[in-house]
């Protein structure tokens, strides 16, 4: 099952201490801050770190896969 661009959806949940996190379940990436600027930059941070490991898998996956040819 592919996933498109469209489809993923991120949450933003005011938490009752006044804090926020952020959620895209679909991704597997989450944040909190204890403003929403602060979430938001930790999300950013969070998913960029997440969407560098699966790029250094497939990376690695193809290098393999190629090499065996």
């Amino acid at each position: 099952m592919a996933l498109k661009l469209r489809d993923i959806k991120t949450e933003v949940i005011r938490e009752k201490d006044g804090s926020y996190a952020i959620a895209c379940s679909a991704l597997g990436v989450y944040s909190v801050g204890k403003t929403l600027r602060e979430a938001g930059r930790n999300f950013e941070e969070a998913l960029d770190l997440h969407l560098s490991v699966l790029r250094e898998k497939a990376t690695k996956q193809v290098a393999a896969v190629t090499a065996q040819r």
